[in-house]
C-alpha cells in the first residue's frame, strides 16, 4: 500500500491580552480545573472565534456546557482541530502546554457520538481516550463528565490501574454493566488488561480514538500495550494524536520520531498535522544583560510565562527556597525535585520549617499509592480543603505541591502562580513541561529554577532551545542580593573569608536568609524517620544526577558530594560505591562522635518498638554487623563521657585539655557514688520526688530511659 501524504497546518497564537482583558474575555479551557463552576457569561453576539461559529455547528447540549462555564472563544488549537475532526479528518496536534487541547478532542468526540444515526447499545463504546498517567486520565475524565452531563450522555468510564489501593478491574466492569458508558478514558495498562481478559466492552462501533500526550505514551514504555489495544479496535474510526510542543532541535526531533512511529501504528489515514506556535509579547526592557532576544514565532514557552533562574551554592538552596515560600504565602506553588525519595524527605522537612506559616503542603510522586496520589491532587486543587466536606474549614491560604516529573505533563490545576524547579530535570525537554503547569490558557505565571554556579551553562542551553529566561530580581528574598547568614559553628565549617581588597558590604535594608540546615539537624536527632529519609534522598539524588542527559552541563565529577551531604543535613555519610575512597577527602563534617546514630528513635512508637526488636535480634545473633554496631555504641558512649568531662572542667574553672591524675579520678568517682547513694536514700524515704531525683541524677536524658532506670533502682 502506498504511503499517504499528510497535510500540515501551522497556527500562530496571538500574544496574551493585558491582565484586565484576560478577566473579561474568558478564552479558557480545562485550566479552570477541570470546568470551573463560575457564573455563566451573559448571552451576546457570537465573536468571530466563538464556538457558535464552528461549521458544522455544535449541538445545543455542548454549546450549553460551553456557555455555562464561560468559554466565550476558542483557543488557537481548538479553532484549528475541532472543525477538522468534525469533518472526518484524522489529526496530529502539537501545541504548547496549557493551550486547551483537552476540549479540542473531547468536544468532537461527544459530537460524533451525538450525531450517530443508530444509537450505541449499553455495552458499546463510542470514544476512547488513552492517557499516559492516572492523574492525566482522571483530569480528562472530570472534563468529559461535565460535557456528557449537558449533552445527556451516560457518565464516562474511568479505567486506571496502579496496584494496591485502587479498585479492582471487576468493580470497573460492574459499574460499566450497570450504567453503560459511551466514552472510556484510561491508562494503557488497565485498558489493555480489560480488553484482553474480558469481553464486556464492545469496541466494534468505536467512533473516535484519542492518544493524549502521544510522544510520552511511547517514551514511558507503553508500546506493547498500545499495539495490543490498537489490534482490538475497528479500522474505520477517527484518530487524534495530541502532544505538547518540545523545544530544541534534538528534543523536537525525538518527539517527532515518536509521534510518527505512533501514527504508523495507529493507522492514521491522511492526517492533518497541526502545530500551534506562540507569538511572544513585548520584551521587558529591564531584563539583565544575559537575556537575549528570541523571535516570537520560535519561542518555546507561552509569552504569558516569565522564566527566572537563581544561582545558589548547594548548601544554600534549601534556605533560599524556604525564604521564597515564606514571601509567597497566599499562592499556589509547585516545587519539582529530582527523585521520589527527595520529595518524601523535603515533604517532612518543609512541613516542619513552615509549620508556623499559612501553607498547606502536599507530596506527589510515582511510588505513592494511587489513592494517595489522587487525594494529594484533590487537596492541592482545593487549597488544602476537603471538597466532599464543605463543613471542614480550609486553614491554609497558600498551597505547595512537592513532586517529581509525574506532575510535569498534562496536569491542569487552576491558578498556579509559580512553578519552582529545586533540581534541574535529568531530561532537559522536561523543563518545558514543568514550567507549563503555570500560565495556562492565557493566564500569567512565573517559573524559577535553582542552579549551582557550576551548572550555569544550562541557561545558555535553554536560550538555544528558544526558552526566554532571566535572573530573578533583587526584590525576591531568594535572590543572590539577599544576605545569607553563614553556616553555624555546629557544622564546624569555617565562614567564608573576604578578600583583602574587598570593600565591606552595605548591610542597610538587606534581607537576611537564615540557615535552616542547623534546625533540620536538630529535627533529625528527634526523629529517625527524617534520618533515614534524608540518607535515602541523598543516595537517590547522586544516582539520578549521574543519569543526566546533559552530562556536559551537569557533570558528576563537578558535584561536591560533601557539600551535597551538608545540604541534606546528614549526620553521617552513607556507604555507597560512589563515595568509595573519598570519605576522608570530602568537604563534609559529620555530627560529633558522641552522637549514637543507633540511639535516635522514631517519633512513631509502633515503628520504634519494631526497630528495637530488630536491633536486639541483630545484636543477639552476633556477626560482623552486630560487632560494628556495638563498636559504634562504645565509641559514642566514650565520646559522650569525654564531652561531659570537658564541660565539667570548664564549669569548675579547670583546664579541659589537662588530664587529671589517677588518684584524683578515683576521688571523683567515689564522690559520684556517694552522691548517688545519698539521693537514692532520700528517694526511698520519700524526702524527694521521682521528678526531682531524675533532675538531680540524670539531667537531660530521655524520660522513657530514666523511668526504666528509676524502676530498676527502686526495685533494688
Amino acid at each position: 500500500m502506498a504511503k499517504s501524504k499528510s497535510k500540515s497546518k501551522k497556527v500562530k497564537a496571538a500574544p496574551p491580552k493585558a491582565e484586565a482583558d484576560v478577566e473579561t474575555t474568558a478564552s479558557k479551557d480545562e485550566s479552570k480545573g477541570p470546568l470551573d463552576k463560575s457564573k455563566p457569561s451573559p448571552a451576546s453576539t457570537p465573536a468571530p472565534n466563538s464556538f457558535e461559529t464552528i461549521n458544522p455547528p455544535l449541538s445545543e447540549g455542548v454549546l450549553a456546557a460551553i456557555r455555562h462555564y464561560g468559554f466565550n472563544s476558542m483557543t488557537p488549537v481548538q479553532a484549528a482541530s475541532i472543525p477538522l475532526f468534525l469533518t472526518n479528518k484524522d489529526v496530529c496536534v502539537q501545541a504548547v502546554t496549557g493551550s486547551g487541547k483537552t476540549l479540542a478532542f473531547l468536544i468532537p468526540m461527544v459530537e460524533m457520538i451525538l450525531r450517530r444515526t443508530v444509537l450505541l447499545t449499553k455495552n458499546q463504546v463510542g470514544g476512547l481516550v488513552i492517557s499516559p498517567t492516572r492523574e492525566l486520565a482522571r483530569q480528562t475524565y472530570d472534563v468529559a463528565k461535565e460535557l456528557c452531563k449537558f449533552a445527556s450522555l451516560p457518565e464516562p468510564l474511568l479505567l486506571v490501574g496502579g496496584g494496591g489501593g485502587h479498585r479492582p478491574v471487576t468493580a470497573d466492569l460492574d459499574s460499566f454493566a450497570k450504567k453503560g458508558s459511551d466514552i472510556v478514558i484510561g491508562t494503557p495498562g488497565r485498558i489493555d488488561d480489560i480488553l484482553t481478559r474480558y469481553s464486556d466492552l464492545h469496541m466494534n462501533e468505536l467512533e473516535c480514538l484519542i492518544l493524549d500526550e502521544a510522544d510520552v505514551l511511547l517514551d514511558m514504555g507503553f508500546e506493547v500495550a498500545l499495539t495490543s489495544i490498537l489490534s482490538k479496535l475497528p479500522k474505520m474510526r477517527r484518530t487524534g494524536l495530541f502532544s505538547a510542543t518540545r523545544s530544541g532541535t534534538s528534543a523536537a526531533g525525538a518527539s517527532a520520531k515518536s509521534v510518527k512511529k505512533l501514527m504508523a501504528r495507529a493507522g492514521l489515514r491522511n492526517p492533518v498535522m497541526i502545530n500551534v506556535a506562540i507569538a511572544a509579547a513585548g520584551k521587558d526592557d529591564s531584563s539583565n544583560d544575559r537575556e537575549e532576544e528570541i523571535a516570537p514565532q520560535e519561542q518555546a514557552t507561552p509569552s504569558s510565562l516569565t522564566n527566572y533562574y537563581v544561582m545558589s551554592p548547594l548548601d544554600e538552596k534549601l534556605s533560599r527556597l524556604v525564604a521564597f515560600l515564606r514571601q509567597h504565602k497566599d499562592v499556589k506553588v509547585i516545587v519539582f525535585f529530582l527523585t521520589c525519595a527527595c520529595v518524601e524527605y523535603y515533604g517532612l522537612v518543609l512541613k516542619e520549617l513552615l509549620r508556623s506559616d499559612t501553607y498547606y503542603i502536599e507530596t506527589l510522586h510515582g511510588k505513592l499509592n494511587p489513592k494517595r496520589r489522587e487525594k494529594s491532587m484533590e487537596r492541592f486543587r482545593n487549597g488544602g480543603g476537603d471538597e466532599e466536606n464543605e463543613a471542614k474549614p480550609r486553614k491554609a491560604k497558600g498551597s505547595i505541591l512537592l513532586c517529581t516529573d509525574v506532575a510535569a505533563r498534562g496536569l491542569d490545576v487552576p491558578d498556579i502562580e509559580w512553578t519552582i524547579q529545586f533540581d534541574a530535570p535529568t531530561d532537559p525537554s522536561q523543563y518545558i513541561h514543568r514550567v507549563g503547569r503555570s500560565a495556562r490558557a492565557g493566564k500569567f505565571g512565573s517559573s524559577l529554577i535553582f542552579l549551582t554556579p557550576k551548572e550555569d551553562s544550562f541557561i545558555d542551553f535553554l536560550k538555544i532551545r528558544k526558552v526566554p529566561i532571566k535572573e530573578i530580581g533583587s526584590n525576591e528574598r531568594c535572590s543572590p542580593s539577599a544576605t545569607y547568614i553563614e553556616r553555624s559553628k555546629e557544622f564546624q565549617i569555617e565562614p567564608k573569608k573576604k578578600k583583602d581588597d574587598e570593600e565591606p558590604e552595605n548591610t542597610e535594608n538587606k534581607v537576611e536568609i537564615p540557615n535552616v540546615l542547623v534546625k533540620i539537624r536538630s529535627l533529625i536527632l528527634q526523629d529517625r524517620d527524617l534520618l533515614e529519609k534524608g540518607t535515602k534522598a541523598y543516595t537517590s539524588y547522586i544516582r539520578a544526577y549521574k543519569e543526566h542527559q546533559c552530562a556536559f552541563i551537569f557533570r558528576f565529577a563537578s558535584l561536591d558530594l560533601g557539600v551535597l551531604a551538608t545540604s541534606f543535613s546528614l549526620l553521617r555519610l552513607p556507604k555507597m560505591p560512589e563515595l568509595r575512597d573519598k570519605y576522608d577527602k570530602l568537604n563534609f563534617v559529620s555530627a560529633g562522635p558522641e552522637i549514637d546514630i543507633h540511639a535516635i528513635k522514631f517519633k512513631d512508637k509502633i515503628r520504634e518498638k519494631a526497630r528495637q526488636k530488630r536491633l536486639a535480634a541483630e545484636l543477639a545473633a552476633g556477626g560482623k554487623n552486630a560487632k560494628q554496631i556495638k563498636a559504634e555504641q562504645r565509641k559514642a558512649k566514650k565520646a559522650q563521657k569525654e564531652k561531659e568531662r570537658r564541660q565539667d572542667a570548664i564549669a569548675k574553672g579547670r583546664n579541659p585539655n589537662k588530664k587529671r591524675g589517677r588518684q584524683a579520678q578515683m576521688y571523683d568517682e567515689w564522690d559520684e557514688l556517694a552522691k548517688e547513694e545519698r539521693l537514692h536514700k532520700k528517694l526511698r524515704q520519700g524526702k524527694i520526688t521521682k521528678e526531682k531525683y531524675r533532675e538531680l541524677m540524670y539531667g537531660d536524658k530521655a524520660k522513657d530511659d530514666v523511668d526504666d532506670l528509676l524502676d530498676s533502682d527502686i526495685d533494688c
